[in-house]
C-alpha cells in the first residue's frame, strides 16, 4: 500500500488568520481582568520539611503577629500571566445561577435554623452559622432578590469580595465574624457553606411551609438537586478565585457531607469530594496546633473541631471504598476540641477560658453534659482506632500482626473505661427521662466504638465461625443494640433516616455474620456456644428484614425507589430471607452437601455499579461491608458484607 505524502507534508503558513484561531477578548481589557490573582497560586501552609525553612526570616525574635491570614501575607505579582480555566462569562454565568438561589432565603433560612436548633452533632458552632444566615437579609433585601433576578453590580461584587484575602485579627469576636463575610463583604465560600447546610437540613426531612403541602413534592426534590449544584458551584468558583481559608474548610465539609446523602459513599463525586476537603485542610495547616496558636481562641477550637469531623470522614469512606487514608494521625499534633457548648465558646472570652479551666485533666466537661463537641471528641477517640486497624487490613495477619490487633483490642476497651461514665451507653437510658435524642447518639457512638472490635476479630477470623466466640458475642451486641433504634417512638424528628442507616451500617455487617454462621451450623450441624442462642439470631435476623423491606415505603428514609439505598435494602432483605429460610428447613443435617465453598454466603451484589449508600454528618456509624468475591465482582460464592468498615453518617434532626 502506497504512503501518502500529504500526511507529513507540514501545513503551509500562507493565508493563515492567526485571529480566527486565537480569537481576541471579547470586550475591552477582558484579558488583564481575566488573569488569575496570584495570591490563589500562594501555597498556604508549609511544614518544617519545606523549602521555607531555608529561607532567612524576616520576622524580628519575638514579634507577635497580631493579624492572622488565611495564607502568610506576603503579596507577589497582583495577576499571573496566564488565564482562568474557566472563561470570566462563564464565571458570571456561575455566580448568577448561584446568588439566584436567594429567591427562596426565606426557606434557606428557616432550614439553617432549624438544624442549628435541633441538630446534636453539628462541627461548626451553630451561633457562627446563625448570625451569617441572619446577616445575609439585608443584602437579599437591598437587591431584592427574592423577586428579581441578581444584577451585574451585585454579582461582580461578590466576586471581587471573594478575591480579597480574609483576613481575621486576633481580637476579633465571634459574635462579629459575619461582618467579614456578609453584608458588602459576601463571599462565595460563605454562600456556599450555608447552602449546604441548608440542603442537608431539607434532605433530613425538614419541610419549610413552602413544601408542606404534598403536590410540591417534586418541588422539594428540585430545590434540594439546586441546593447541592449551587453548593458546588460556589466550590469550583473559591478555587479559581480564593486563597484557602477557614470558610472555605467548612464549605468544603458540609459540601461532602451533603454530597453523600444525595450520591452515597460509593459515588465518584463522594470520593472526589473528601479528596478535596482533605486538601483543603491540609493547605490551611488544620492539622497542626501551632495553625490555632495566633487564632481567637474561640476560632482555635472550632479549627480542632474541623479537623477532628474532616479525619472521622475521611476514615469513614475510605473503609467502605477499601483506599488508602488522607488524613493520617501520624502527621498531625492537633489537640481535642474543647467539651464546651457552642454558645460557651462563641462567647465572652473570659467566660470562656473561666469554662476552660473548670474541665476537667482529660477535657471533658464535669457537669455531666452532653454536648456537640461531646460526639466530635468521642468519634476521634474512636477512630484513631480506626486508622490502626486499617493498616492490617490488606496484609497477611501471622503471629506479629495478630499480637499487635490483641494489643489495639485490649487498648479499645481501656479507651471506653476511660471515658465519662455519662458518656457510655447504657441499655436502659431511654427509659431514664433522657431525651431521644441523646440516647440515640450515646447509642451510636458505642456501636461506632465497639465496631473496632468487631473488625478485629473479623481480621484474626478464628474458625470455625460456629465456635468463634468473641466474634459472635460482638455481632450480636450490634445487631441487638441497633435494632433498638427500631423501637424509637419520638416524633419530634423524624428518625426513619437516622434508624435505617443504623440499620444499614450497624445491623448488616453484624447480621451478615450471624447468617454466615446460621448457614454453616445448619450445614454441618456444629453447635453454637452455650451463651449463643441460635433462636435468638433467628429473631434478630427477622426483625432486620422487616426494617429493611419497610424502608422503601418510609418517607425520607432515603431508601425509597429511585433514592440510594433502595437496591441496596432490597438486596439485603432478599439475602438474608434466603438464609433464614434455609436454616428453618426441617432437613436434618446429614441430608444436606455441607461444601466447603458454599459455606459463605452468596451475596450476589454489584454494589458499585449503582448509588451508594446514603450518609449523615456527625455520628460515625462503623461499617456496611462488603467484600466482593475473588472476581472482584459482587456475585462470587462467599462474598462477605462484613469487611469495609466503618461509616460516619449522621448529623439528622437531634
Amino acid at each position: 500500500m502506497e504512503e501518502n505524502p500529504d500526511l507529513f507534508r507540514r501545513p503551509s503558513r500562507q493565508n493563515r488568520d492567526p485571529g480566527a484561531v486565537f480569537p481576541p477578548p471579547s470586550t475591552e481589557g477582558e484579558k488583564l481582568a481575566d488573569a488569575v490573582a496570584a495570591d490563589v497560586y500562594h501555597p498556604g501552609f508549609l511544614g518544617p520539611g519545606s523549602y521555607a525553612v531555608l529561607l532567612p526570616q524576616d520576622e524580628e525574635p519575638g514579634q507577635i503577629r497580631e493579624r492572622e491570614g488565611s495564607v502568610a501575607s506576603e503579596r507577589s505579582d497582583r495577576e499571573l500571566t496566564h488565564q482562568h480555566t474557566i472563561s470570566k462569562s462563564m464565571r458570571y454565568q456561575m455566580a448568577y445561577d448561584v446568588l439566584s438561589t436567594f429567591r427562596h432565603y426565606n426557606a434557606i433560612r428557616e432550614l439553617i435554623l432549624w438544624y442549628n436548633a435541633s441538630n446534636e452533632a453539628g462541627v461548626i458552632p451553630a451561633q457562627i452559622q446563625v448570625d451569617t444566615v441572619n446577616a445575609l437579609e439585608a443584602i437579599v433585601d437591598k437587591h431584592d432578590l427574592r423577586r428579581k433576578a441578581p444584577s451585574p453590580e451585585l454579582i461582580e461584587q461578590v466576586l471581587e469580595s471573594t478575591a480579597r484575602p480574609f483576613v481575621i485579627s486576633q481580637s476579633l469576636e465571634a459574635r462579629d465574624f459575619h461582618i467579614l463575610c456578609s453584608g458588602e463583604n459576601l463571599r462565595f465560600e460563605v454562600i456556599g457553606f450555608l447552602l449546604a447546610t441548608a440542603g442537608r437540613s431539607l434532605t433530613f426531612g425538614f419541610a419549610p411551609d413552602l413544601f408542606n403541602d404534598p403536590s410540591k413534592k417534586d418541588m422539594k426534590l428540585r430545590f434540594t438537586d439546586e441546593l447541592l449544584r449551587a453548593s458546588t458551584t460556589c466550590l469550583f468558583l473559591t478555587t479559581m478565585l480564593a486563597t484557602v481559608n477557614d470558610i472555605t474548610v467548612w464549605m468544603y465539609y458540609e459540601n461532602y457531607v451533603f454530597t453523600i446523602m444525595m450520591c452515597g459513599y460509593t459515588g465518584p463525586p463522594s470520593w472526589r469530594r473528601v479528596n478535596e476537603l482533605s486538601t483543603q485542610v491540609y493547605a490551611l495547616g488544620l492539622h497542626q496546633e501551632k495553625k490555632c496558636a495566633h487564632a481567637p481562641t474561640w476560632l482555635a477550637d472550632t479549627r480542632r473541631r474541623v479537623f477532628c469531623a474532616a479525619y472521622n470522614q475521611d476514615k469513614s469512606i475510605s473503609t467502605f471504598l477499601g483506599r488508602p487514608i488522607r488524613i493520617s494521625k501520624r502527621y498531625t499534633d492537633i489537640s481535642l476540641p474543647f467539651d464546651l457548648a457552642d454558645n460557651v465558646v462563641t462567647g465572652d472570652k473570659d467566660a470562656l477560658e473561666t469554662a476552660i479551666q473548670a474541665l476537667d485533666s482529660d477535657g471533658w466537661n464535669t457537669q455531666r453534659q452532653w454536648l456537640r463537641a461531646s460526639w466530635i471528641r468521642l468519634r476521634h477517640i474512636s477512630l484513631r482506632f480506626r486508622e490502626e486497624i486499617l493498616e492490617f487490613s490488606l496484609i497477611k495477619i501471622d503471629a506479629n500482626a495478630e499480637a499487635q490487633l490483641m494489643d489495639i483490642s485490649q487498648r479499645i476497651r481501656t479507651s471506653w473505661e476511660a471515658l465519662p461514665k455519662h458518656m457510655r451507653y447504657w441499655k436502659t437510658c431511654w427509659e431514664d427521662n433522657i431525651p431521644t435524642s441523646i440516647c440515640l447518639m450515646l447509642c451510636i457512638v458505642h456501636l461506632t466504638h465497639w465496631y473496632n472490635e468487631f473488625m478485629i476479630q473479623r481480621l484474626l477470623d478464628y474458625s470455625p465461625l460456629t465456635l468463634n466466640t468473641a466474634l459472635l458475642r460482638v455481632s450480636i451486641d450490634l445487631l441487638s443494640n441497633t435494632l433498638t433504634l427500631g423501637t424509637i417512638r419520638d416524633r419530634l424528628y423524624d428518625v426513619h433516616r437516622d434508624m435505617l442507616n443504623g440499620m444499614l451500617l450497624f445491623g448488616v455487617p453484624a447480621a451478615s455474620v450471624l447468617a454466615t454462621a446460621l448457614r454453616e451450623q445448619h450445614l454441618t450441624g456444629q453447635q453454637f456456644p452455650a451463651e449463643v442462642s441460635r433462636a435468638e439470631i433467628i429473631r434478630m435476623l427477622s426483625v432486620l428484614i422487616s426494617h429493611l423491606d419497610a424502608a422503601a415505603h418510609m418517607e425520607n428514609s432515603g431508601a425509597r425507589h429511585g433514592e440510594a439505598n433502595y437496591n441496596l435494602c432490597r438486596k439485603a432483605s432478599k439475602i438474608f430471607t434466603k438464609v433464614i429460610d434455609a436454616v428453618l428447613d426441617s432437613r436434618p443435617a446429614e441430608e444436606v452437601t455441607p461444601a466447603r465453598d458454599t459455606m459463605g454466603l452468596d451475596l450476589g451484589l454489584d454494589l458499585f455499579s449503582g448509588a451508594g449508600l446514603d450518609g449523615f454528618e456527625g455520628l460515625d456509624f462503623p461499617g456496611l461491608g462488603m467484600g466482593l468475591g475473588p472476581s472482584g465482582n459482587g456475585n462470587d460464592i462467599g462474598a462477605d458484607w462484613g469487611t469495609m468498615g466503618q461509616w460516619n453518617t449522621w448529623g439528622g434532626p437531634v
